[in-house]
């Protein structure tokens, strides 16, 4: 797996630790948490959607956190004494300022590091591959000996696909993904729509994306409700990538709607005069959460054709992770 290349285990390794949700994940997706041994931020890894899934739980305040406020010291690491790493060590040099020696080090002493950032794809220093979230997950479950896990929740993953896709509507919405900014918020941070993890459910559902074409720039920008007003989105949707942010709770979406249609510009907007102004869900997602957020964004995007409907079966997914027939 890039940026690493191959591993050679004796046998499949036991300690692992992750970085945030989207490894994580893949770790409670193949019932390895007894195994876990530590978290790099746990912010950024959503539990809540284990509650739905029976027999299938994990507190992460149980795990040490890897990071320290903005810093990842290699004594976490040694602490956490796992026999590999799910994280991308070329992401630590550019995001934690460790070195080429840092990396080595804790390979020789700890164990190996086996990631790759696949969350977004617009750091320039990520010139090699990328692998989409289910060959990332491949990857995990072949390097721990559970592919028959990940072949179970793929065939879900690919049920899933089909129900929505089959259902979607000839013509597809027009969707603004949105970052609040502060309680209440007052600016965004405006999202492109991509093929890279983070933006996952948004391809599923095949929604356009209302800032194509539209000359905001791509990242490290910021829109007020002018600008909202002027792109005049059908849907709106806030994300998040804290796992403990407000924006997560159902209140939200009453909450932002009432926000913004007590502002003279945003109220003109097409999506909130319609009440088309949804939460959406954390952009670290694993392969469990993202089940839940591809049903969410159809539900969110075409609420005529899917509200209210539940379009993957909890149970079978629960019994696919715990390997109960």
């Amino acid at each position: 797996m890039d940026p690493v290349g191959c591993l050679s285990f004796d046998t499949p390794p036991e300690r692992w630790v992750a970085n945030a949700g989207i490894y994580c994940d893949m770790g409670v997706a193949l019932d390895l948490t007894d195994r876990l041994t530590g978290i790099g931020s746990p912010r950024r890894f959503y539990t809540g959607y284990y509650d739905q899934l029976p027999g299938v739980t994990l507190n992460k305040d149980d795990y040490p956190a890897l990071a320290r406020g903005t810093r990842m010291p290699k004594e976490s690491f040694y602490a956490a004494d796992a026999d590999v790493h799910l994280i991308d060590p070329v992401w630590l040099i550019n995001t934690f300022s460790w070195t080429r020696a840092d990396v080595r080090e804790i390979t020789e002493n700890v164990g190996p590091f086996f990631g790759n950032y696949i969350r977004e794809r617009h750091d320039a220093w990520h010139d090699y591959r990328y692998y989409g979230l289910w060959e990332a997950f491949a990857k995990v479950a072949a390097l721990f000996g559970r592919e028959s896990r990940y072949e179970k929740l793929d065939a879900i993953r690919r049920d899933l696909t089909e129900a929505v896709r089959s259902r979607l509507p000839d013509e597809r919405r027009e969707v603004l993904l949105l970052r609040p900014l502060g309680i209440p918020p007052r600016a965004y941070f405006p999202q492109y729509l991509d093929d890279s993890v983070s933006d996952y459910q948004w391809g599923v559902v095949e929604v356009r994306d209302v800032l194509e074409g539209s000359g905001v720039p791509r990242w490290g920008t910021r829109i007020d409700y002018e600008g909202i007003a002027e792109l005049d989105p059908e849907v709106i949707v806030m994300e998040t990538q804290f796992a403990d942010d407000f924006v997560l709770e159902d209140s939200f979406r009453e909450y932002i709607l009432g926000v913004m249609r007590d502002d003279p510009v945003a109220r003109e907007v097409t999506a909130v005069e319609n009440g088309d102004v949804y939460a959406g869900g954390i952009n670290y997602q694993g392969p469990l959460a993202s089940l839940f957020q591809v049903e969410h964004a159809a539900q969110a995007t075409y609420p005529d054709e899917f509200a209210g409907d539940r379009l993957f079966d909890r149970d079978r997914v629960a019994s696919a992770v715990t390997g109960e027939n």
